[in-house]
């Protein structure tokens, strides 16, 4: 992956749906019951309500989200869907599972703006000369397969305070991967500022975008982890650029953190556009998303002990 520099469902029945809508306003659903109540507004709910006063605020649409990761047996239940951990599902003192938190992800992958493309559907970038060039993000479904040469850009909502940290590894054809870099947080991105909260949209790169360029004849593509913890990391420096990390730390907080974690994708939402609050929420910060504005493409559900580090692994596929 480079930027400036090389980084690498369905529908609920219509009476079911209704029901719950008596409950909560605005609610998401998923496949089955067992999973129900993960989607009660849990995620939305974390952000602000909109201060649109409600006689003139438009109706709230039904929102749809399909499970994208099989649905284990009871008996299996306790493995974790995350590959690099076998940790049983937390629970807590007395004994109870843990409902976990959700991770909201968008991945944009960028296409050359079109003339009926709206303003706030695009984006001027710099590319690798520093030349800016208009693009339109359109969401993706995370297990999108991508071509060599194709520019994304990554956007990231936390359920909760805390900090947020990105990091990158290439994969090849054998399973092998790259030594692991952070690139985000860096002093590209917000000054170095990676504190999170439910509604602060953190999008990267800031000002360009990821080229998922193949750099050897065996690439595959890139392997992201997203870590959300309560305090800062320790004994991590923040670059100007991409920094290189100890490959056994990211193996330590890799077998310390990670938990059981499901996806969950949009219905409906690939191939949709940046709207006017993504935009502005995600090119300077500056506003908070809402209960009415767009929700994540992509929902990872995570399963850890209250307070731990949230872990989620996302791979960039490259096809051939």
């Amino acid at each position: 992956m480079s930027g400036k520099r090389k980084y690498r469902w369905l529908i609920l029945p219509l009476v079911a749906a209704a029901n719950l809508c008596l409950i909560f306003t605005a609610t998401t659903f998923a496949q089955d019951e067992d999973a129900r109540r993960l989607w009660d507004g849990a995620f939305l709910k974390k952000r602000a309500e909109a201060k649109t006063p409600s006689a003139n605020a438009p109706a709230r649409k039904t929102i749809g989200y399909r499970r994208a990761t099989p649905k284990k047996p009871a008996a299996q239940n306790q493995a974790s869907q995350n590959p690099v951990s076998q940790n049983p599902a937390p629970q807590n003192q007395a004994g109870e599972k843990s409902d976990g938190e959700m991770i909201g992800l968008t991945i944009w992958r960028l296409r050359a703006s079109r003339a009926a493309d709206g303003k706030d559907s695009r984006l001027l970038l710099e590319d690798e000369s520093n030349k800016e060039t208009e693009w339109t993000p359109e969401r993706v479904e995370a297990d999108t397969v991508f071509a060599a040469g194709d520019r994304v850009r990554l956007g990231i909502e936390s359920p909760r305070d805390g900090y947020l940290y990105v990091i990158d590894r290439e994969q090849y054809a054998d399973g092998a991967v790259s030594d692991p870099y952070l690139i985000f947080p860096t002093m590209r991105n917000r000054d170095g500022a990676n504190s999170v909260a439910a509604g602060k949209l953190i999008e990267l790169p800031e000002r360009s975008a990821f080229r998922l360029k193949p750099m050897r004849a065996d690439y595959a593509g890139e392997v992201l982890t997203l870590l959300v913890t309560s305090e800062p990391l320790k004994d991590i420096k923040i670059g100007s650029g991409a920094t290189k990390l100890d490959p056994q730390m990211v193996a330590q907080w890799e077998s310390q953190w990670a938990g059981v974690v499901e996806r969950f994708e949009l219905i409906g939402g690939a191939g949709k556009t940046y709207t006017k609050a993504e935009k502005e929420a995600g090119q300077d910060g500056a506003r908070i998303l809402t209960q009415d504005d767009a929700m994540p493409q992509t929902l990872y559900h995570v399963i850890v002990k209250p307070g731990a580090p949230l872990l989620v692994t996302a791979p960039l596929r490259i096809g051939k």
